[in-house]
Formats: C-alpha cells, sequence, structure tokens
C-alpha cells in the first residue's frame, strides 16, 4: 500500500517539468505583422525608415530618425477564418477580436553643441504585439492510430501496482501522487487504466506491459482547440544620429507571455465489438511568461538611399505552466453500456523553466523618393532550430523536447516590401509580407498583402490599415503515440487605426 502523503493537501500539486508539447512551442515561437497602423500598412518594411512609433522595435536605431516627440497608440480588429484540415477533410471556425495593439512615445533632444559630432539622440518606450494567440479550430476525420495507442506510449514501463486505486484511496490522491513522486507518463497510464481504455498484459502487481481494450479498424478523430493569449514586447530605446549620416541604436526588451490551451478531443465509431467506445479525452494548459532580450541596429544614409542593419539577441523567458487533464469513455459490461468518468479535479504546477527563442538578424533598404514618398525592402532570418528548453534541474523530457524541437523547426526567412506616396497631406501606403513556415518540409508560407492610408494634421496623425493574411501550421494530435499530423490555414483580416501626437 502506498503511503499517500499528499492526501488532503487540496488539488494543487508541483511537479518537475513535463508540460510542454512539440504543438505548443510551435504557438508560443510564432512570430507575426503587428504593430501601429501605418508600420502595418507598410508590411513592416521599416528596417531601414525608422520614424514609426512601431520600427523602433524592429531596428532600435529609428527612433534618432523622428524629428519631433511623438506619442501615440493603436487599436485593432480582427476576423479570423480557420481551417483545420485533417485526412484531407476540412472543416471552418470563425472569431472575432478587437484589442489593445500598440503603444509608443519617443522624445527627441537635439544637440546645439557643433563641435559634437552626435547631431541629436533620443529616448523611447514602445509596447508591441509580437503575435496573439486567440484562435478557434477544429478537425474531424478518419485517423489511422487510437487515443489507446497515446496511453500505451506512456504506460509502458509502469508497474501496474501503481496505477490502481486501494482501500480508501481517490482518483485526485493517486493522479497527484503519481505525478510527484513518478511523472507525468503514469500519470497517462492511471488515466487510460481507469478509464478502461488500456489494461496491463496480466494481474501481476510488478507488471509493466499493456494492452487496448479498443478494437476497431477505423477511429473517426474529433479535435476542438481554443487558445488565447499574447506575446507582448516592450521595449526601452537609446539612439542617436552620428554626423548626419548614421543612426546607432539599442533596446532592452521585456517579453511577457500568456498562453492558454483548451483541447477537447474525442474518438468515436468503434467496432460493435471493442470493449471501449466513444473517448473524450479534455487537456488544459496555462503558460505564463517572463523575459528579456537585447537589440543594435543602424541605419546610414546615402543620400535618397537607406541602409538598415539589425541584430536581435535570443529571449530568454522563463516559463510556468499549468495544466488539468479529465476523461471519460463507454465500456460494455454484461450487455450494458457505461460511462466511465475520470477526472482527477487536480491542477498541476509545473516548476520554472527557460525557453531561448533564436537569435534574429536584419538587412533593409529604402530609397527616398524626395519628398513625395518612399519605397522599402526587408530581408531577416532566425534559425529556429536552435529554440532550446532548459531547467536548473536536469530534465529528460526537455533534452527529449529541444532534440524534437530542432529536428522538426527549420530557418525562418522573412521578407517585406512596403511603400508609401504622399499627395499633400495625404499617404497612401501599401505592402506584401511573407515568411517561411517554421517547421521543415512544410513548404507553405505564410504570407499578408497590406494597405493604407494616412492625415498629417501637422502636430498629429491618424492613419488606417487593412491587412489581409494567411498563416499555416502544421501540428499533431498528441505529443507521442496518437501523433497523426493535421493542417491548420488562418485566413486573418485586420483593421487597425493609429493616433499619434507630435509635441
Amino acid at each position: 500500500m502506498r503511503n499517500l502523503l499528499y492526501v488532503g493537501l487540496g488539488v494543487l500539486f508541483f511537479y518537475p517539468v513535463n508540460s510542454q508539447t512539440l504543438n505548443d512551442l510551435n504557438f508560443l515561437a510564432l512570430s507575426a505583422l503587428n504593430g501601429s497602423a501605418r508600420y502595418k500598412s507598410m508590411a513592416g518594411a521599416f528596417g531601414a525608415l525608422g520614424g514609426d512609433l512601431s520600427s523602433i522595435a524592429n531596428n532600435p536605431a529609428g527612433s534618432s530618425v523622428f524629428l519631433y516627440n511623438e506619442i501615440g497608440a493603436s487599436i485593432n480588429y480582427s476576423s479570423r477564418n480557420v481551417k483545420g484540415i485533417y485526412s484531407d477533410q476540412p472543416r471552418t471556425l470563425q472569431g472575432e477580436d478587437f484589442y489593445f495593439d500598440q503603444f509608443g512615445a519617443v522624445f527627441v533632444f537635439n544637440n546645439t553643441n557643433e563641435k559634437s559630432p552626435w547631431k541629436k539622440i533620443s529616448g523611447s518606450l514602445s509596447v508591441n504585439r509580437v503575435t496573439t494567440f486567440d484562435q478557434r479550430s477544429s478537425i474531424i476525420g478518419p485517423g489511422k492510430n487510437s487515443i489507446s495507442d497515446y496511453f500505451l506510449h506512456y504506460a509502458d514501463g509502469v508497474a501496474f501496482e501503481d496505477i490502481q486505486i486501494y482501500g480508501d484511496e481517490t482518483i485526485s490522491d493517486i493522479y497527484g501522487y503519481l505525478g510527484e513522486e513518478i511523472g507525468f507518463g503514469a500519470q497517462q497510464a492511471f488515466l487510460g487504466y481507469q478509464s478502461y481504455i488500456i489494461d496491463p498484459l496480466t494481474n501481476n502487481s510488478s507488471e509493466i506491459t499493456y494492452v487496448s481494450n479498443i478494437k476497431s479498424d477505423n477511429f473517426n478523430h474529433l479535435l476542438n482547440q481554443f487558445n488565447e493569449g499574447y506575446h507582448r514586447k516592450t521595449s526601452f530605446n537609446f539612439s542617436g544620429l552620428y554626423k548626419d549620416f548614421l543612426h546607432l541604436g539599442f533596446n532592452v526588451n521585456q517579453h511577457r507571455i500568456e498562453f492558454s490551451n483548451l483541447q477537447d478531443f474525442y474518438e468515436k465509431e468503434h467496432d460493435l465489438n471493442s470493449v471501449v467506445s466513444n473517448v473524450n479525452f479534455e487537456n488544459s494548459l496555462l503558460s505564463f511568461g517572463q523575459g528579456l532580450s537585447i537589440q543594435f541596429g543602424g541605419i546610414l544614409i546615402l543620400e535618397n538611399f537607406r541602409l538598415g542593419l539589425s541584430y536581435d539577441s535570443p529571449q530568454w523567458i522563463n516559463l510556468t505552466d499549468e495544466t488539468k487533464q479529465k476523461i471519460s469513455s463507454f465500456r460494455f459490461d454484461e450487455g450494458l453500456s457505461i460511462k466511465e468518468i475520470v477526472d482527477p479535479n487536480v491542477i498541476n504546477s509545473f516548476d520554472i523553466y527557460k525557453l531561448k527563442v533564436p537569435s534574429k538578424s536584419s538587412i533593409s533598404f529604402a530609397y527616398i523618393l524626395n519628398k513625395k514618398g518612399l519605397l522599402s525592402i526587408e530581408y531577416n532570418n532566425q534559425n529556429l532550430s536552435n529554440i532550446k528548453l532548459d531547467s536548473e534541474s536536469i530534465s529528460s523530457y526537455l533534452n527529449e523536447l529541444t532534440s524534437d524541437l530542432q529536428q522538426a523547426f527549420s530557418s525562418i526567412n522573412t521578407i517585406k516590401f512596403g511603400g508609401e506616396y504622399r499627395i499633400e497631406d495625404l499617404s497612401l501606403r501599401a505592402g506584401y509580407y511573407q515568411r517561411s513556415n517554421n517547421k521543415k518540409n512544410i513548404f507553405k508560407n505564410d504570407n499578408s498583402f497590406t494597405f493604407g492610408i494616412g492625415f498629417d494634421f501637422g502636430s498629429s496623425n491618424f492613419s488606417l490599415s487593412f491587412v489581409q493574411s494567411t498563416q499555416n501550421q502544421n501540428l499533431q494530435l498528441f505529443s507521442a503515440g496518437l501523433t497523426d499530423e493535421y493542417d491548420l490555414e488562418n485566413k486573418l483580416t485586420e483593421l487597425s487605426l493609429s493616433y499619434n501626437i507630435k509635441f
């Protein structure tokens, strides 16, 4: 009999790191086209331009391009159509969001000392969304594998005696005990056994081999997912103009991540002779992160040409996770259909661990059409296969997940084109954004077509942007066992409004 030290301590247990999956990191590593309306309407191609509050988070040298102090903010409306494709069967869900998108302020100080090579300096604060996680998706179709394969994967090697309930023990007691003393895999074995999906090969208490009670040649799957949250970057900036031809700057960035994921999975339509059928498996994840990064950048002025270079250091982010699980199934016993519900009602709170998002380098060119307008192009590269997970304690799970990430993820290439044409106080803008997929062997690029208009009132300006984007993701049902893949195609329409005041 186990000595349950954790009985009566409530429903919150603290475990070693073991929560994130390849799917979750696929979301957390994403970046998107976000910022002020002017920035978005030109596809973010501001690396060689500066002079926009969101451009400072792109190239730190951009703040000393400003001629006046400026403060501004943006709001954003987005409409999503997310098409899930599983076994060649499409399923589409729609959603809408309305949120505060960007805030910034820059302060410019002109140097009156003619002997100094530094003509002006500037400092700024900018707050921008790196990405928004809000997304609802659904997939349905026949699968190649069963949910029992998931539980068999984790049950392999777990002693039968560890996943039984004895005496006055409860589901919550054992689930919490297993997570603390043995690990995540034992918890999954417990859920699979208590829901009758798997059984030990023999009734020997030391048995570590298991078999499936689901008998079927067809596995009809339905997965509904609900994501919410954001990755926000706050940049503290300093920049200067050297001898009227070179802007240099740096940022210290604070990152904040809030990410929630709810997975509601169904497996149905098993054979009539299957002992277990109609499985519903619910998983929820909450992730909270805080981190830092730094950036360096420069803009070289060559008459009407501009050359921009910038470097983003890796992002070092500390993450904490909370998870919760519940499963139900139907089993047949002596001609009766019995519904089994296994709900530990336990929140697993995991140790802090570190996520290292790889560095990024950018190069950009711009041509200034006198005072009539401009054209700009930017290219940046980020080798996402260098992503890394780590913790203060040795974690074989994090090491294995890091290896999986490095094998699955690839180098990301992003190209941005943007242009602006001025007609007195009216500005017309357009752009194109393309980002390669972050997973190897997936050749569907993310792309955005952008348009916008701006009005200059002298001491203030107003901008409106319209963005039509397509984002593609390749995911898998579960982290192990049942790893059938599916695709998400997210078609996003965004409207942004920005208002800036000069002083």
